[in-house]
């Protein structure tokens, strides 16, 4: 179920007498009015941490959207300890953290790439000691392979390599440690070490 954080707010938001917890109980029982009414109350509070975060009012806005998207998936493990706003705060707060980190590698890459396409063809490059490397990493196994170069040269977390690899955290350990030792004994045997 996804709920636009663009819907009209004309439909006044009731909490009845039973307040925010019936809502959060009758959401939690499957009811997803109850959830979009919850959604309308916290929607401009949600939005603004997002965008205090973000710094930009368009990425806010999917940030929240994706925050009440989680929260929406996640109503099972809302106990009730904080308010309900609270704790869509809190899931706000992760969205946007992992929007920044998301954003930061995409604008690394970016510039990766311009630097690699603005280099005149056949002109030395700033870093030439990393080809060989670069040329040696292709002589690895595959799974060792991806693992180097999400890890190095993507900059993912072990656990962002695992979901994209689809494997256990400890494999993609393991992957990593044999795939620097081959490097490592390739590039012995080559004398780049």
């Amino acid at each position: 179920m996804v709920m636009s954080l663009r819907m009209s707010l004309s439909t006044p938001v009731t909490t009845g007498a039973n307040g925010e917890g019936a809502l959060v109980a009758r959401a939690r029982g499957g009811d997803p009015r109850a959830f979009e009414a919850l959604v309308r109350t916290h929607k401009d509070g949600v939005v603004n941490v997002a965008r205090r975060i973000v710094g930009d009012f368009d990425a806010a806005q999917d940030v929240a959207q994706d925050a009440c998207i989680n929260a929406y998936r996640e109503l099972r493990r809302f106990r009730g300890q904080s308010s309900f706003a609270t704790w869509m705060y809190g899931i706000t707060v992760n969205e946007a953290r992992m929007h920044l980190r998301s954003q930061r590698r995409r604008q690394a890459r970016w510039e990766k790439q311009a630097a690699l396409e603005a280099r005149p063809a056949g002109a030395e490059r700033s870093d030439a000691s990393a080809e060989p490397l670069l040329a040696l990493l292709q002589e690895v196994p595959e799974k060792h392979r991806v693992a180097l170069s999400l890890f190095y040269l993507e900059e993912l977390s072990l656990a962002e390599i695992a979901q994209a690899a689809g494997a256990p955290e400890g494999t993609v350990k393991a992957w990593l440690s044999r795939g620097r030792e081959q490097l490592r004994q390739l590039a012995k045997e080559r004398g780049l070490l």
